[in-house]
């Protein structure tokens, strides 16, 4: 069973940028192998569940989702379903934190240079989208369809930007680039991406014609969804590779979903709130109210005999779908139905009642009647 990752990195749920990155820091040091020779594996194991802490709190988006779903929600956001090194995207900090420790890169020592070079290629960027939504458009979790702008891989050069490859004379081949710079406390040594590559190692010797060397065309695309099942405002889901085209692989589409305000419900988490006016004859004998409902059919509510106004009156199961398949409740909140009409016979009606109204009467607070 996969352990909560703040428990993972010892932080809480409160912890701020610089607290997370601070023990991830001291996390990453204590299970890098290289400090366990006697147990190398096990410290393998270590370091990447706390680097996969790492990635998850450090991203808002797949904090938000684990946040709110657990394990179970950010696990789309990997693209084989679960973590990998290929998931990481915070091997600058690794190198920050590590490479001079250990001396040389850590990419060549830990994870191999040539393993490395392939998974620093950068992916495509992430499409970020706003979607607004109804309340009937969630409750009868419709199809929706939105249009996006997004690099694709040029048909014409396969994506590789030209024709025949050679090998990168800025980096010769390695993908990365090695600066050393000199101050007081000695000479220090970094590890970067090569900007001529962009880590691949490799470069066109004939650029593409059609995407002028880049590898990607940027096309229009209209992308279809539907609403997932009791989706909240400000939740995300995540499209995985959906996105930008890129030599390291597609991005993503970042759904977030925007609540439009309703004309007459007002949604508090699954519950929904709604304000109708009652005839004075039904409060008092009781009936049954018909609410036109969000999937278009009309709800019915039980009205009590000698309900007063304001009062509010619950309807179990009546309200918006939750994730789990069940839904919350309805509360219909009373108010007395003015008056139409002011005939004479109406007024004599309205004399007659005050034999049985009787007098006016403080309402204790906190009651309903």
């Amino acid at each position: 069973m996969k352990r909560d990752y703040y428990e993972v990195l010892d932080v809480p749920k409160s912890a701020s940028t610089e607290e997370i990155k601070k023990a991830y820091r001291a996390k990453a040091k204590q299970y890098h192998p290289d400090m366990n020779p006697d147990n190398k594996k096990e410290a393998e194991e270590k370091f990447k569940e706390v680097s996969e802490a790492y990635e998850v709190l450090m991203d808002p988006q797949k904090k938000q989702l684990y946040d709110q779903y657990g394990h179970g929600g950010v696990s789309q956001t990997f693209r084989g379903g679960g973590f990998s090194w290929d998931d990481f995207t915070h091997f600058d900090d690794l190198q920050d934190i590590l490479g001079n420790l250990f001396g040389g890169s850590i990419f060549d020592d830990f994870f191999g240079g040539t393993q490395r070079r392939t998974q620093r290629t950068r992916r495509g960027g992430d499409i970020h989208v706003i979607l607004s939504v109804s309340l009937e458009d969630i409750v009868t979790r419709t199809r929706k369809k939105f249009s996006i702008n997004r690099y694709e891989a040029c048909q014409e050069c396969n994506g590789k930007g030209g024709h025949d490859l050679m090998s990168c004379p800025q980096c010769g081949g390695r993908g990365q680039v090695r600066t050393q710079s000199r101050s007081f406390f000695g000479t220090f040594s970094s590890i970067s991406t090569c900007p001529r590559c962009r880590g691949t190692g490799q470069v066109v010797k004939n650029p593409c014609a059609k995407c002028q060397g880049g590898g990607r065309i940027k096309r229009s695309r209209t992308i279809e969804i539907q609403i997932p099942q009791g989706i909240v405002h400000g939740q995300y889901i995540v499209l995985r590779g959906e996105g930008h085209y890129g030599a390291g692989g597609k991005g993503n589409i970042i759904v977030e979903f925007e609540e439009k305000p309703h004309e007459y419900f007002e949604r508090r988490g699954y519950d929904l709130y709604i304000r109708m006016f009652i005839p004075y004859s039904i409060l008092i004998g009781g009936g049954a109210l018909r609410i036109p409902g969000l999937n278009g059919k009309q709800e019915t509510v039980k009205i009590p005999k000698g309900s007063s106004a304001p009062e509010i009156v619950r309807a179990r199961g009546k309200g918006m779908p939750r994730p789990d398949g069940g839904r919350g409740d309805l509360y219909v909140e009373l108010d007395l139905q003015p008056l139409k009409t002011k005939d004479r016979n109406l007024n004599k009606i309205i004399e007659g009642l005050k034999e049985y109204e009787g007098e006016p009467t403080p309402r204790r607070r906190g009651t309903q009647r």
